[in-house]
């Protein structure tokens, strides 16, 4: 056998019965949060170890330690990271092929310009940077502004796709101001809004707050809003979907597990997620995984809301999604 197992890798072969992940089945990792206090401490201490001469972005970028160095990313198929831009600076225009979100935990008057369309980024605020969008961020306000950045690179990473141009941006055609989409059941006839992403790059907390709030709540005492395209009623990119979940104080939600992949940032309130054998407390500004293949549940111990970020459409498109809940 040691001579035929030598052969085969001077062949570049292996024998499929001598591995222990033949069944290609994927455990799922235990479930990982980064709690605010610490990483508001880092970014002031990035802050301080380098400005935006040195920076393409000063970003923090979180790593799930249950990955170890065989895989990068926040979770599955999402990388997350944290971004800071101090009063006065700006963030180089550049473009990629990974799709990006951004949604904005601090700041006054910090922006991001998307194919020429100036977003403002308040608390609160999803801004989207579709993949292969000129895109660059400033800040004219007098408080540190602070951002979650949600990036599909672990999958481009995988397939080889990845690909990042700089700046000055260039080829910028108009596009439809954000007014067009306000009448529902109406949208722009245009080939700019026909895109295979939403043509709202900005997407304010306060009417998202508000459509949450107007939903029915579900027998658990839940209310889940989805962020969507208005031209298709779909998700607002490809492969990065995401929700907006409220929590009813002390109303634990009923169980569920998918195997797709989600990254919680705790809007406000506090409370608890049972996720498979481990219990996470969380309160605002946290960021936790809930990893696929998990039985999950929330509890709030004060009403509470949650941005959500996934893979789900990725693996809807690939019809290999699964779900299921215990009522």
């Amino acid at each position: 056998m040691d001579d035929f197992r030598s052969d085969l890798a001077a062949a570049s072969v292996y024998a499929l019965w001598e591995r222990e992940d033949r069944h290609n089945n994927m455990p799922p990792e235990a479930a990982h949060i980064w709690r605010w206090p610490v990483m508001s401490r880092l970014i002031d201490r990035a802050v301080a170890a380098t400005d935006m001469n040195n920076a393409e972005r000063r970003v923090l970028v979180m790593h799930n330690p249950h990955f170890g160095a065989e895989r990068d990313g926040a979770a599955i198929n999402l990388s997350v990271n944290l971004q800071v831009l101090m009063p006065g600076e700006r963030a180089r225009p550049h473009r990629h092929t990974m799709n990006a979100l951004r949604f904005a935990l601090e700041g006054d008057k910090a922006a991001t310009i998307v194919e020429g369309k100036e977003c403002a980024m308040l608390p609160g605020d999803m801004i989207l940077t579709p993949a292969w969008t000129w895109h660059e961020h400033k800040h004219e306000g007098r408080e540190r502004a602070v951002w979650i950045d949600a990036l599909d690179v672990p999958v481009h990473r995988y397939l080889g796709t990845g690909v990042f141009e700089p700046g000055p941006a260039h080829d910028i055609e108009a596009l439809p101001s954000d007014a067009s989409f306000d009448a529902a059941g109406l949208t722009p006839d245009s080939p700019s809004a026909a895109k295979s992403y939403s043509p709202l790059f900005r997407y304010p907390w306060d009417r998202a707050a508000k459509a949450l709030a107007s939903l029915p709540a579900r027998k658990d005492g839940s209310r889940r809003l989805h962020y969507t395209n208005p031209v298709t009623g779909g998700p607002v990119m490809a492969t990065l979907d995401c929700y907006l979940l409220g929590l009813t104080t002390g109303q634990e939600t009923a169980a569920y597990r998918t195997n797709s992949n989600c990254v919680c940032i705790v809007v406000d309130g506090e409370g608890q997620s049972r996720i498979g054998d481990d219990t996470i407390s969380w309160g605002p500004k946290d960021v936790f995984t809930l990893p696929h293949s998990q039985w999950t549940s929330h509890k709030a111990s004060s009403d509470a809301r949650l941005f959500q970020i996934t893979d789900r459409e990725m693996l809807r498109r690939l019809d290999i999604l699964r779900e299921e809940s215990r009522n």
